[in-house]
């Protein structure tokens, strides 16, 4: 069973949605340009007041001028667009790829599964410069290309048949004997480059509806597998949303069934977007005695404001208890899952004693963070993902290359990545990392498949392009060819 692309069961409904969604966009943008020529960035303050006593004294009120003036066919956009959120399915999936493909036959040993998380930013310009980030659609054209390049063959043996969803398989030549050192030395690094062979992309603030579909276009060729406009930015049953989750998932295997749920205790700005948790089952390929061979993917994004951990520590409930109805409804008898993992951007980090209520939560009881030592404490060669928004064009973070050194400086990186809070809080530790809030967990198995970390990257690619630093995690998984579930 595979997922429908239109998030209508009519087809005549998803034009009526489109139509309203066009005679909402001039409204739309006349308001984003309007802010774009009110907010400065850094780079804006560096040129002078001249030119932004220029932008603010012409911009401004020509904006406003045709933002009024384009509201009578908005008004109109929204009384088509609304209602439609209540019978919309909640998500949108894109497929491009081969039609009829035949399953890939997997038949034991190990197998590597790469994961990459990244908060991009992608909001309308103008909210994006409250982050000190701009030219909403020209980073998302180098940002796609970055995460888009071609990728590598992994080296996999034993496949039977060919397909454009096999990314990472199995072999069948070589059986894990590594199980025990699953504590051994983490093997963090901090790299320029995405890594190649990515099998999955889990993105968070990816609001722009044009940057979303720049994004869908370049990333195809690499992952034919897309869910997006995930979560309603209108009318729902967790109330009315100006924006929608921002989640994006790119698979390069095909889902089986994906759910989306709305966290129903946003409050402040937060409210103002449909934060929620994606469930995501894929099918990664089929054993020798035709079994399904399934992985799980949950991507989330949990509230944002610093104060409000209670907030957060509620929605980690929320989520614990939606990954587990989704997997009860959607798992069939005689599938082999071999992984189970939760991605995204939780807004909460592991050395800030502001967070200690969300580094207790029973969510790391279930879930296994890798660069985790303990509640309070991360482990040797972990670093924070986020940035200090004003030091985001300074020359020792703009370039990866610049970036990847002051990181690698225990020294430099305190000046460029946001502090442990509260912000008189001592930084001079052994090993100072900065807000960790970035993360990609894993469900540690119970009986098999084993699952070791290969490797876990702290990516600067993006410097310049985001406040947040992306991570990737590439997981080893066992499947041993004798047993038969």
């Amino acid at each position: 069973m595979s997922l429908s692309e239109s998030p209508f069961t009519c087809p005549l409904f998803g034009p009526c949605f489109s139509l309203g969604l066009v005679l909402l966009f001039p409204s739309y943008w006349f308001v984003d340009r309007l802010l774009s020529c009110a907010v400065p960035t850094s780079i804006d303050r560096s040129q002078g007041c001249a030119l932004r006593l220029l932008r603010l004294l012409l911009g401004v009120p020509v904006f406003l001028l045709l933002f009024l003036l384009s509201l009578p066919l908005g008004i109109l956009g929204l009384l088509i667009w609304a209602p439609f959120h209540q019978i919309r399915r909640p998500f949108c999936y894109q497929n491009q790829s081969r039609a009829h493909t035949p399953p890939v036959e997997m038949i034991g040993g190990k197998c590597t599964f790469l994961f990459i998380s990244a908060n991009l930013c992608l909001l309308p310009d103008g909210l994006a410069r409250f982050s000190n980030l701009r030219h909403t659609q020209k980073r998302t054209a180098t940002i796609s290309s970055l995460l888009g390049a071609p990728t590598a063959p992994q080296e996999c043996q034993g496949i039977n048949g060919k397909s454009d969803d096999s990314a990472s398989l199995c072999s069948t030549n070589d059986v894990l004997t590594r199980v025990e050192n699953i504590k051994e030395e983490f093997p963090s690094e901090i790299s320029i480059d995405f890594p190649r062979g990515a099998d999955f992309l889990c993105l968070q603030e990816v609001f722009d509806g044009r940057a979303s579909g720049k994004l869908r276009r370049l990333l195809a060729p690499s992952f034919p597998h897309i869910l997006y406009d995930v979560g309603p930015s209108g009318p729902y049953n967790c109330g009315f949303r100006f924006f929608n989750s921002g989640l994006f998932l790119a698979s390069r295997y095909p889902p089986l069934a994906a759910k989306y749920f709305c966290y129903p205790n946003a409050r402040g700005e937060d409210s103002l977007a449909a934060k929620g948790l994606l469930c995501v089952k894929v099918q990664v390929g089929v054993n020798e005695e035709q079994q399904s061979i399934v992985g799980y993917i949950n991507c989330t994004h949990l509230h944002a404001p610093e104060a409000d951990a209670c907030v957060r520590f509620d929605q980690m409930s929320h989520l614990l208890q939606w990954v587990s109805d989704f997997q009860s409804e959607n798992s069939e008898a005689g599938e082999i899952t071999v992984f189970d993992v939760l991605c995204g951007d939780l807004n909460f980090d592991n050395c800030s004693a502001d967070d200690h209520m969300e580094q207790s939560h029973d969510l790391f009881e279930v879930y296994k963070d890798p660069c985790r030592d303990c509640a309070g404490r991360d482990r040797s060669g972990v670093l924070g993902t986020l940035l200090r928004p004003e030091s985001l064009y300074h020359e020792a973070v703009n370039t990866p290359d610049n970036m990847k050194r002051t990181l690698e400086s225990p020294n430099e990186r305190q000046l460029y990545l946001a502090p442990p809070l509260p912000l008189n809080s001592n930084p001079d530790v052994p090993h100072w990392t900065g807000r960790r809030i970035d993360y990609i967990l894993y469900r540690p198995p119970e009986s098999f498949p084993a699952t070791v970390v290969d490797q876990f990257l702290f990516i600067t690619q993006l410097a310049g392009l985001s406040d947040h630093i992306p991570i990737s995690l590439r997981l080893s998984v066992t499947i041993d060819p004798t047993t038969s579930l």
